[in-house]
């Protein structure tokens, strides 16, 4: 990391300083307004939707507002309360920093439960999704923690972001690992659900969640090593503006990846607790079940002119069950 000695004044009035997180903010909040407009398309879609999945992503969107709270008001502190002050840490950013920490994990968390649903069960790597997610969680806890404490140093940002360079770096390189194992393991189990044999609609609904999770995880996962560079060679807050970032870019990809669903409504919540089709509940879409058709082959005799009926035969528009339904 670039060295700032703790005698050198940091002047935060300063384009690579307050004006990175100043530039942030502003994008964070148009980036606010995109989670804005998905959560009331996700709300208007998801009637057939389980309550707790509707609760987390109403609580999701609950911690996108304190999160861009906490990031504007740190703007209106440093630029209006204490202007002629060369201090950068204070409460309110540090409640942004464990807000963006929160809502990574549950975004991680949330993503690392669809593996295992997509995987059938199998445990491996999503359980390395889930240790990577707790990790990134215990980190940025700390990293929290600590810019809570050093909101009464002076300077209080330069020795904190000096003592703790380990620690932050850890932290954005733990969670930029989960998001490209996530992303990874989604494109291949979404992968294996694709085949020729598909209807069209559900082929178009695979291709379109496997483009959503290239876009989504690798581009977290860019903007945390983005974060790591800036905060590594560069002795300014730029790298801050881009951590102030990341977190609408997570609540952006949840949100995304549930209204790329088909819509579901209440009559198919009652055919999947039926058993008319095959839900992996909150985590994916409700995917259609094979259903079989039967219906009568008549053979006409050419002697007598009478129709003699064959037994029913079911043929199954999945290729891996043929399952009979009399009609």
């Amino acid at each position: 990391m670039v060295a700032i000695s703790e005698d050198v004044a940091f002047f935060v009035q300063s384009d690579a300083n307050l004006g990175a997180v100043e530039i942030a903010t502003f994008l964070g909040l148009v980036l606010f307004g995109v989670s804005l407009s998905q959560g009331y398309t996700y709300f208007y879609r998801s009637a057939g939707d389980p309550l707790r999945l509707k609760i987390f992503v109403g609580i999701l969107l609950l911690m996108e507002s304190f999160h861009s709270f906490t990031a504007s008001h740190t703007i209106y502190y440093d630029t209006v309360t204490r202007y002629k002050d060369a201090e950068i840490n204070s409460y309110s950013l540090s409640a942004n920093a464990a807000t963006e920490t929160l809502i990574t994990v549950l975004v991680q968390c949330f993503f690392s439960h669809r593996i295992y649903r997509l995987s059938e069960g199998k445990l491996p790597i999503s359980i390395a999704c889930f240790t990577l997610a707790i990790l990134r969680f215990i980190f940025g806890l700390a990293v929290s923690a600590e810019s809570v404490i050093d909101v009464h140093r002076t300077p209080n940002w330069v020795v904190f972001v000096t003592k703790f360079n380990w620690l932050i770096t850890a932290t954005l390189a733990i969670g930029g690992s989960a998001d490209i194992l996530i992303a990874a393991s989604m494109l291949f189990y979404l992968r294996k659900l694709a085949s020729p044999t598909n209807m069209k609609s559900t082929t178009a609904v695979l291709n379109r969640l496997v483009r959503w999770s290239l876009q989504t995880g690798f581009l977290t996962s860019l903007t945390s090593l983005t974060v790591i560079i800036c905060f590594q060679a560069m002795a300014n807050l730029v790298w801050f503006g881009l951590y102030v970032i990341l977190a609408k870019l997570y609540s952006n990809s949840l949100l995304a990846s549930l209204n790329a669903r088909p819509r579901r409504t209440l009559t198919d919540t009652s055919r999947s607790r039926r058993g008319g089709t095959i839900s992996t509940d909150i985590d994916f879409e409700a995917m259609p079940a094979p259903v079989g058709i039967s219906f009568q082959l008549a053979e006409l005799s050419g002697s007598s002119g009478s129709a003699i009926e064959s037994g029913p035969r079911a043929y199954s528009t999945h290729p891996s069950a043929l399952v009979s339904k009399e009609q």
